[in-house]
């Protein structure tokens, strides 16, 4: 199973559950009274963060994509952790905090997703590279050393 099929799997599937849930709370099931559309968007919210960021990790992509999907997921965290503390009336002086350790964790994870290397480095700056004039220069050695070993 690839990983762009699983992770569309689990985006579909979180919807669906969302809206299933929320019409079992509509239709006044016994138990499922607390279920409100808040819940289903903090449910939402904080599946597809987790699956945005582990897009992100664990996708095989170029560096500035991964930071994007790890950043879409952090903003998904952001917006259950908001969502969250207005169902269930959490201190408004934790939701900052919870919000700036959401980002800072999402920063570092984007970091080390791309293991601090430039996706963009050209060949001219690895070690040990040779220009043009270099290689011909070897190239013509290299003949040189041939036809005296002919002669």
């Amino acid at each position: 199973m690839s990983k762009k099929f699983l992770f569309g799997l689990i985006v579909g599937l979180v919807i669906v559950a969302d809206a299933v849930l929320w019409l079992l709370s509509a239709l006044n099931v016994a138990g499922m009274e607390w279920f409100s559309l808040g819940w289903a968007a903090v449910i939402a919210a904080g599946v597809l963060g987790i699956a945005f960021i582990g897009r992100g990790l664990f996708g095989k992509t170029a560096g500035p994509l991964k930071k994007m999907w790890i950043y879409f997921g952090a903003a998904f965290l952001v917006v259950a952790v908001v969502v969250l503390a207005c169902e269930i009336a959490m201190p408004k002086e934790i939701v900052a905090p919870i919000i700036a350790i959401v980002v800072a964790v999402a920063l570092l994870v984007g970091f080390l997703a791309v293991g601090g290397k430039k996706w963009d480095t050209g060949d001219n700056q690895k070690a040990g590279y040779k220009n043009y004039y270099q290689r011909k220069a070897e190239e013509e050695a290299r003949k040189q050393e041939e036809d005296e070993k002919e002669d």
